[in-house]
């Protein structure tokens, strides 16, 4: 194996960190398996233990905590071997596990969805730094096209399992049952994972103390956000999003000036690293809306059923794994044309879901899903490997663990953004067949200058 037009299936199989690696994949399960399992089982948990104004939280401060937790991996990996600081991420899952399945009421119940976020985007960050260090560059597409595979199983199942103990009248029982696996996986991290200098920092990285008032400014930030989608006044909405991005502005401005950065220096300078951030932001951007409102949009306008429309929004998901698994194996020739084209099926989706998610129907829907995951799945292992690549040496840990939550931020600005286009068509207030035609066409068509954002981007990765 000399570079990327040669490395194999079989190549990733002989590597002696294999094994690490599956259990890699174990952590990256539940944190994909969970957000589904809990959309499934939330409308039950809301009908007993009550609390349904905060129902939106439940996924507000889980997406919340695992961007915060993303963003402090980089730091954590600095001070720590990996295999002590994913063995905790595992560790505090399992505690909000619990927390969740013994919640008495919504206060205990969102405590447990932050620890669960918070451990989940922990594990997920430092999975993608893992793989940096214990991975040889021309590996990472066919490993990250496997992670792919796993968020498609976990869009199959998630709802299955969610939707298995909620019918048995034990909703609580899929908190145990991710309680026990975050333990055991927690423990065999413990076990298995390397814990010398292989896998901590290299030279250049240096132990640190954590940006603790940086982070603080960032998750009050994405808090102000996911606030914003969820607040019924339109212009307090807008309000609350505005602070949120100001805040994050104000951290971006810190980490810049600071000796030890949460984000890599290259990604404010021109060059690979920045577009593939760009790439990344702008289209989860574009199409997190399709995700949080072709449901109910889909419900209303069609009466399509909600187990029906949550394996078509799976789509994208299963998507996203068949292209990557099928676009791995390609030369570094083809490579740019794959990023291209990836970008473009992504962007085009999002003015596609503007009519088909309304007007076009189950099949129409379903296409969206397939363009749009399917197009991420092209470009995704590239994008993460070229920005990996661009950066120092001594922060390409701290660069892949970063391209997750970028990712999660994304999500939180589009759900937030489309959130206030919804309520000033009066969805939020009246959700009915009249209110989600009025709103249904413009969520999607506001997205649509984020996804041109991300071909422009996708263009200047490519070179």
């Amino acid at each position: 194996m000399s570079d990327g037009a040669t490395a194999r299936w079989a190549d990733v199989l002989r590597e002696r960190h294999f094994p690490v690696f599956l259990l890699l994949c174990f952590g990256i399960w539940l944190h994909a398996a969970d957000s589904l399992l809990v959309a499934t089982a939330m409308p039950t948990v809301v009908a007993e233990i009550g609390g349904a104004a905060y129902l939106a939280w439940a996924t507000a401060l889980y997406v919340l905590a695992s961007i915060v937790a993303g963003a402090a991996a980089g730091s954590a990996m600095r001070r720590f071997t990996i295999r002590a600081a994913i063995t905790g991420g595992a560790l505090l899952y399992g505690v909000g596990c619990v927390a969740s399945a013994a919640a008495p009421d919504m206060a205990v119940m969102l405590l447990g969805r932050a620890l669960q976020g918070a451990g989940g985007g922990a594990m997920v960050a430092l999975a993608y730094v893992a793989l940096e260090r214990l991975f040889p560059a021309a590996l990472w597409p066919r490993l990250f096209a496997v992670v792919a595979v796993i968020w498609g199983v976990a869009a199959l199942f998630g709802p299955l399992i969610g939707g298995l103990f909620t019918e048995a009248g034990f909703w609580r029982g899929a908190f145990w049952a991710f309680a026990a696996q975050a333990l055991v996986l927690g423990l065999a991290f413990a076990r298995f994972l390397p814990g010398d200098g292989t896998a901590k920092a290299r030279a250049g990285e240096a132990p640190t103390p954590m940006p603790l008032a940086r982070l603080f400014v960032v998750a009050l930030g994405v808090l102000g956000i996911a606030a914003a989608g969820v607040i019924g006044h339109v212009p307090s909405a807008l309000g609350a999003g505005l602070a949120g991005l100001a805040l994050l502005g104000f951290a971006i401005g810190l980490d810049r000036r600071a000796a030890v950065p949460i984000l890599p220096r290259a990604t404010f300078r021109p060059g690979a690293a920045a577009a593939g951030f760009m790439l990344v932001l702008a289209v989860s951007i574009a199409t997190m809306p399709f995700t949080v409102f072709a449901p109910i949009l889909m419900e209303h306008l069609h009466g399509t059923r909600p187990l029906v429309v949550g394996y078509v929004i799976a789509v994208e998901a299963v998507a996203w794994t068949l292209t990557a698994v099928v676009f791995a194996g390609v030369g570094p020739r083809a490579e740019r044309r794959v990023i291209l084209a990836g970008a473009a099926a992504a962007g085009l989706a999002v003015p596609l879901s503007a009519w088909a998610v309304p007007f076009g129907g189950l099949f129409w829907v379903a296409v969206v899903a397939f363009l749009q995951g399917g197009g991420m799945g092209m470009v995704w292992a590239f994008v993460t490997r070229r920005i990996v690549e661009a950066v120092d040496e001594g922060e390409r840990g701290l660069a892949a663990a970063v391209v997750p939550t970028v990712q999660l931020l994304g999500y939180a600005l589009g759900a937030a953004g489309a959130g206030i286009v919804a309520n000033a068509r009066g969805l939020g207030a009246d959700p009915g067949p009249a209110t989600a035609l009025a709103a249904g066409p413009w969520i999607f068509v506001a997205c649509v200058p984020l996804a041109l954002v991300g071909m422009a981007a996708a263009r200047r990765l490519a070179r």
